[in-house]
Formats: C-alpha cells, structure tokens, sequence
C-alpha cells in the first residue's frame, strides 16, 4: 500500500511538474528540450549509482558505464539542440552550429553499438545458450518417446 501510495504521488508530481514547464515556457519545442534534460540528468544521476554499486572489474559494470558514456553524449545531443532552439542558431548562425549535435548523437549510437556487441560476447560467455538447446531437445525427445509408447 505505502509503495502504490508513493507511484501515486510520484506520477502526480511528474504530471505538475511538466504542466509547470508548458505553462512557463511558452515554446513547446524548448519546453520538450527542458522535460528531456530533467529525465536525461536522472537517468545519469541512476545509472552513476548503478555503476558505484557494481563490483569492480565486472562485465556488467564496464557494460553499465559504457550505458552511462552514452547517455551523457545524448544529454549533450539535447542540450546542444535546446540551446539551438534558444539562442535561435538555426535562423541566425551558419549551420556549423548545429554540427556538434550530429556528433553527439552518433557517437551516442557508436557507444550503444559496442555497448550491444559487449553484451551479446558476455551471453556467449555466460549465457546459456548452447544448454538451452541441448534441453529443448531432450523435452523433444521425451515428447516422441512418450507418444511412441502410447
């Protein structure tokens, strides 16, 4: 009770909170780029403690920073992109401007790239595929002995 209580009340204080945002910023694009910012930091903010919290020298604590290293290239990317819309480099300023925000994301999408490719190693390595196999043919051997018997 006392946690559904709690998402409740954190889902009303996320709803206010972005209706604040829209009521104060009138343009909806940088109003988007603010609520993206705020979920952005507290995704860094979570995955920081993640990373603090795995044990050294682990896969899945090089996987999780590597997770954290691309999640602060596409807060860049957005506030890169906010400040675009407010400074208005997109109307005034060669376009070089708005460069910096292509790099970002890809090397955002290059990290995640390497990122996957770590985690499809580590499945090879402590994954279970080949006993997955090995078990969903033993169950099929089982079904076609059992419907031989009868």
């Amino acid at each position: 009770m006392n946690k559904k209580l709690g998402v409740l009340l954190g889902s009303v204080g996320v709803i206010f909170g972005l209706l604040a945002i829209f009521k104060v910023v009138k343009e909806t694009e940088v109003a988007i780029g603010f609520i993206t910012l705020s979920f952005g930091v507290l995704a860094i903010i979570w995955t920081s403690i993640a990373v603090k919290s795995l044990s050294k020298d682990s896969e899945l604590r090089k996987h999780t920073a590597m997770f954290l290293v691309s999640l602060i290239f596409i807060l860049l990317f957005s506030v890169w992109n906010t400040l675009s819309v407010l400074m208005g480099w997109r109307k005034t300023v060669n376009e070089l401007w708005l460069y910096p925000s292509y790099l970002f994301i890809s090397v955002a999408f290059l990290i995640f790239v390497s990122a996957s490719y770590q985690a499809m190693m580590m499945g090879k390595v402590f994954g279970f595929g080949k006993q997955a196999e090995k078990i969903a043919q033993r169950i099929k051997e089982k079904k076609t002995t059992k419907s031989k018997a009868k």
